[in-house]
């Protein structure tokens, strides 16, 4: 009896730690992409930036220049509505994949006082690969995307370029499986696609009023990628806080961190812009236009589990702009050295929606 009470009383705490060993929370989720093949997933990717103009300063051959104080503000609100076909994958990514581009706009809102001067020029934005169908074919030897336009549509291949095959947010997934409460650090690039999501789409913005031009280039805000992608300096991570169901889904769910740093020259684009809009008798030409960026926020990811494709994601993020330009511009037989800094912060609002 002795003998059988001893065993008896040290199984107890054995049991109790096995039981408190297998109801921890130890387990681990595993968060991937994994749509199965020929699956369609309709995805809304909308941005909306607000900004204003902190300071400007502008000189003219080193002195002050007759440039009136300016007052700006400005808003830009960006839908991209795609369906993509995972018609087959391999090794984590879609082997072939068909984009169907439904939906591309922009709505640009902008107010601007120039010496007691106001103006409020508006604009809004299209692309002509609306209605468009690309397929993106995975090349194991060149490690790239090969892109085209579908069979038996015809378009001009010259917007091909620059498209981005990843609109699955993927980049914000971990490598590993968690537990729940477990972080992980995030590649800066991953957030190029939700900046800019699908690449160059050649959004085209039409604006009216003389003032439109001043300030941040709208074709900026539409392709970060472009600007800045191999530019990005900073961190992100993300932290896995557990699952919920919504609407009867049960998604994982992500919350995001980042703090983004990022420059660029964009005389290049300046030049284009400007093109030959110059008045007859004026020469200008464009020496630097350094561009600072600064973006920090949080968001949340939820991700489908039992489809392993992106469910929603929100993020709302600080950003701050700052513009160095100088340029040399001959007029009449004189030559000026104009220079311009002007610094700009607001806010940007990333969602992702699927059905």
């Amino acid at each position: 009896m002795t003998l059988f009470k001893t065993a008896a009383t040290l199984s107890v705490p054995a049991v109790a730690l096995s039981f408190l060993v297998g109801f921890s929370g130890s387990s681990t989720d595993k968060i991937a992409f994994t749509p199965a093949e020929g699956v369609t997933v309709t995805k809304t990717f909308t941005t909306t930036t607000t900004m204003e103009m902190d300071d400007m300063t502008a000189l003219m051959n080193g002195g002050p220049s007759p440039m009136p104080e300016m007052e700006m503000s400005m808003e830009m609100a960006q839908s991209v509505t795609v369906t993509d076909e995972y018609v087959s994958m391999a090794d984590g990514k879609p082997k072939k994949l068909a984009r169907t581009f439904d939906a591309i706009g922009s709505d640009l809102e902008m107010e601007v006082n120039a010496g007691g001067q106001a103006q409020s020029p508006n604009g809004s934005g299209s692309s002509p690969l609306e209605g468009s169908t690309v397929v993106f074919t995975w090349n194991a030897e060149t490690e790239e995307y090969e892109i085209a336009f579908a069979e038996g549509e015809e378009g001009d291949v010259d917007l091909l370029e620059g498209l981005k095959e990843n609109m699955d947010l993927r980049g914000l997934l971990p490598k590993e499986e968690l537990a729940e409460g477990d972080a992980y650090d995030i590649d800066l690039s991953a957030f190029v696609d939700i900046l800019s999501p699908g690449g160059n789409l050649k959004l085209e913005m039409e604006i009216d009023g003389e003032a439109a031009g001043s300030g941040m280039d709208p074709e900026m805000m539409t392709d970060f990628s472009k600007f800045f992608e191999d530019l990005l300096e900073g961190s992100a991570t993300g932290k896995y806080v557990g699952t919920r169901d919504v609407d009867g889904v049960k998604v994982a769910v992500i919350e995001l961190n980042v703090e983004i740093d990022a420059s660029a020259d964009m005389a290049e684009l300046a030049a284009e812009s400007m093109g030959d809009e110059m008045p007859e008798g004026i020469e200008m030409s464009i020496d630097h236009v350094d561009v600072e960026m600064s973006y920090s926020g949080t968001g949340e990811l939820l991700w489908n589990m039992s489809k392993g494709v992106i469910h929603s994601f929100e993020m709302n993020a600080d950003m701050e702009m700052n513009m160095d330009m100088g340029m040399n511009m001959a007029m009449g037989g004189q030559e000026m050295e104009i220079s311009m800094e002007m610094a700009m912060s607001g806010s940007v609002k990333n969602t992702v929606t699927t059905e």
